[in-house]
């Protein structure tokens, strides 16, 4: 079941990936040093805009589902979302035009914002439908229409960049335009499962209870991962943002695919068996997303950072590319950190303690705007690198050592060592190659490197990889075996 999600939210994640690294290669290129830095900016106030009005429905979507299904209760279920976003947005649409209007900014930044903020709730309501699609274990849906929704949401703002000339508001109003076209293929379908149902208090009250503290601990994860670019602004410049933004997308966006993928597949397997056989069964799938999320992540985390050059080199415009590349080495070790800290988040889901990992998060949170406050005036933007990596550090071991408190999730020490040994001769590869530059390299050195780590993953048998390998090939000998 795990290899066969795997397979199917590949595709949305690889859309993911080529949305991602197109944007810099577009943006950093038609943008100047600081119009990159106010897009990083207003893309990181409209994320936190979402996660402040409706990102605990979305949450709450995803996972009361299986329990409503259970129950037999979806269509109340359904109703009460949609009733709890429509009140959500109310609020959001008032508030965001009171921000533009009085906020002091000139009225292209003003435009670029109201850009920013007019495609959150509609991507929000998306998030709704694709976690009741993912929850319900209907994969290929999820897949097509999420796929969609990135490539296109790429595709109208390049062309509004490019073409049309439009700045940084030209990248929002894309993502925008791509959000109202998934919107009308995929909202009508929440109205129709919440038709025959009702708007009931009690449950939004458990769902908000629920989800606020994961939107709560959203908001502080946004402060580690993007927060400091306010602190960057305010000691250095737009440009200086820019340039950090811009390694810190390349480096950060490619792990956060990678383990977005193996959430995707892992999530679902792991609170249905807890749903139906508690901890214990729980443990059991969480190993295996265990070996997973570090046998994709670790490598890449170590890939990026043997190749930060070359790749720097292709996807990131030439008057950024030098200072981000010095970054993009310890930014991968960070998101490899961030990346197992959502694992460990998993006890505090499953046991309904979003409020206690909330909490905990502040501590991490704190930290890195301290240590930023501290080190920026001193070593720049390195200063801001040396904060997100001690602060991932501090959060990953809170996170493990409170959640077992809840849910013992395992964390298997044999996995773990044959995937650093893996890493290790893939490593020893890379470095042996010689340098080439560009896009050789990075297809000469990641092939290979993917190569030697594949053959020693399948000799070890890391993640059951090998197993996954018979079992793929024995349904390919049978389909061929079907006259």
């Amino acid at each position: 079941m795990m290899g066969r999600h795997l397979i199917t939210y590949l595709v949305p994640n690889l859309a993911q990936a080529i949305a991602s690294f197109g944007t810099v290669a577009v943006l950093t290129r038609f943008l100047s040093d600081a119009d990159y830095g106010r897009y990083a900016l207003v893309y990181t106030a409209a994320t936190l805009a979402q996660y402040l009005s409706a990102t605990w429905i979305e949450c709450a979507a995803a996972r009361f589902y299986g329990e409503a299904h259970e129950r037999g209760e979806k269509p109340n279920h359904f109703a009460t979302l949609i009733h709890a976003f429509m009140w959500c947005a109310a609020g959001f649409g008032v508030v965001a035009i009171g921000v533009i209007a009085i906020w002091p900014a000139e009225a292209g930044m003003k435009i670029v914002l109201a850009a920013a903020f007019g495609g959150v709730l509609m991507r929000s309501f998306i998030k709704i439908a694709l976690e009741t699609r993912r929850m319900a274990q209907e994969a290929n849906r999820f897949a097509v229409v999420d796929t969609l929704h990135t490539l296109l949401g790429f595709g109208l703002s390049a062309v509004c960049v490019v073409y049309f000339a439009m700045g940084p508001a030209g990248a929002f109003l894309g993502l925008a335009l791509a959000a109202a076209i998934v919107l009308i293929i995929e909202g009508p379908a929440l109205f129709i499962a919440a038709k025959a149902g009702a708007h009931e208090p009690a449950r939004a009250k458990e769902y908000f209870t629920y989800g606020a503290p994961i939107a709560g601990a959203l908001v502080l994860s946004l402060v580690l991962t993007s927060g400091d670019r306010f602190i960057i602004n305010a000691y250095l410049n737009e440009a200086a943002v820019g340039a950090y933004s811009a390694g810190y997308q390349v480096a950060a966006r490619i792990l956060d695919i990678i383990f977005v993928w193996g959430s995707a597949a892992a999530t679902p397997l792991l609170i249905a068996a807890y749903e139906r056989g508690g901890a214990k069964e729980a443990r059991v799938v969480a190993a295996d997303g265990y070996a997973v999320r570090l046998g994709i992540g670790a490598p890449a985390a170590v890939g990026i950072a043997l190749l930060a050059v070359p790749i720097c080199d292709v996807l990131i415009g030439p008057a950024l590319r030098d200072r981000a590349a010095e970054i993009v080495p310890w930014i991968a070790i960070s998101s490899l950190m961030a990346g197992m800290c959502d694992y460990f988040t998993d006890a505090f889901m499953l046991a309904k303690k979003a409020l206690i990992r909330a909490a905990l998060m502040l501590v991490p949170a704190l930290l890195n705007i301290a240590l930023n406050i501290y080190l920026l005036p001193r070593i720049g933007i390195m200063g801001a690198v040396v904060a997100t990596i001690c602060a991932y550090g501090v959060g990953m071991v809170l996170l493990a050592l409170i959640g077992r408190r809840y849910v013992k999730l395992p964390i298997p020490l044999l996995a773990t060592l044959k995937i650093a040994f893996a890493c290790a001769v893939m490593a020893a590869i890379v470095i042996s190659l010689p340098d080439v530059g560009g896009m050789y390299e990075i297809m000469i050195k990641a092939g290979l490197g993917g190569v030697a780590y594949g053959c020693v993953a399948l000799l070890l048998d890391v993640a059951n990889a090998r197993s996954r390998l018979n079992t793929m090939l024995a349904k390919a000998q049978q389909a061929r075996a079907v006259p």
